[in-house]
Order: C-alpha cells, then sequence, then structure tokens
C-alpha cells in the first residue's frame, strides 16, 4: 500500500489546491485531495447527513472551488474511496479509519488546511512582489 507522508501532502495539497483546475488524474494527488477534504471531521463521530454536508460543502466553497465539484459529489467519491462510510439506511456517516488504499501519516489530521493554503498564497504574493521588483 502507498504511503503519503506529512510533507508530500502538504506540498502536494498546496500545488493541487492553488494551482488546479480540474480534478487531478494521479491516484496519489486524487487521493491527497480526498484526504484534505476529511480533515475537519472526528473520527469518532457520526454524522448526519445534513451535517456531514455543511462540513463539505465549507471544504469545496473555501479550498476546492477550482475542482468543479459540489459536496454530494464529494461525499460520494469519499464513499467510493473508502474515507467514509455510509451507514445501511442512508442517514448517518463515521470517517472509515481502515482498508484505504493509501495509508498516511496522522500528523496529517492535525493540519490546519486553510492556514497552511493561507501561507502558502502570502508566500507566493511576496515572491511575486520581489520579482516584479527587480524587473523595474
Amino acid at each position: 500500500m502507498p504511503h503519503i507522508t506529512t510533507s508530500m501532502f502538504s506540498d502536494r495539497v498546496v500545488t493541487l489546491i492553488l494551482g488546479a483546475r480540474d480534478l487531478p488524474r494521479k491516484p496519489v494527488d486524487y487521493h491527497i485531495l480526498l484526504i484534505s477534504s476529511i480533515l475537519g471531521l472526528q473520527p469518532e463521530k457520526e454524522y448526519r447527513e445534513s451535517d456531514l454536508n455543511d462540513e463539505l460543502q465549507r471544504w469545496v466553497l473555501e479550498l476546492g472551488s477550482n475542482f468543479g465539484l459540489d459536496h454530494v459529489t464529494l461525499r460520494r467519491f469519499l464513499i467510493d474511496a473508502r474515507y467514509l462510510f455510509r451507514d445501511p439506511a442512508g442517514t448517518a456517516y463515521r470517517l472509515h479509519t481502515t482498508n484505504h488504499r493509501y495509508s498516511y501519516d496522522s500528523e496529517i489530521l492535525s493540519i490546519d488546511l486553510p492556514a497552511l493554503i493561507a501561507n502558502a498564497r502570502n508566500d507566493r504574493a511576496k515572491r511575486k512582489q520581489r520579482y516584479l521588483e527587480s524587473r523595474r
């Protein structure tokens, strides 16, 4: 089973969120994107569909707008990839903590993704500003 390190995750998720215009084609990037969408979810909590939709919609609006996803499609992808488990009645959801296609460092779950992306945006803006100043 391939493994995603914290460093790999951080580097790739920034690149994907800030630069991608569609869902990633590389399987590892696709799974990094899916993992990023569940970082705010609690492993032991059971979510009603409306609560889960709120969480996923927040990710779509704040970070995933480049991918042409809505929260319903994202939820389906997460279930298909076994990151989420839906009860037989279809009314409750839990994080699937085992049997993923990719393993990943547990530290990834504690990453503050909005802060990571904001810092990367600021770094890019500073580099751009320095570049523009150097061209004068």
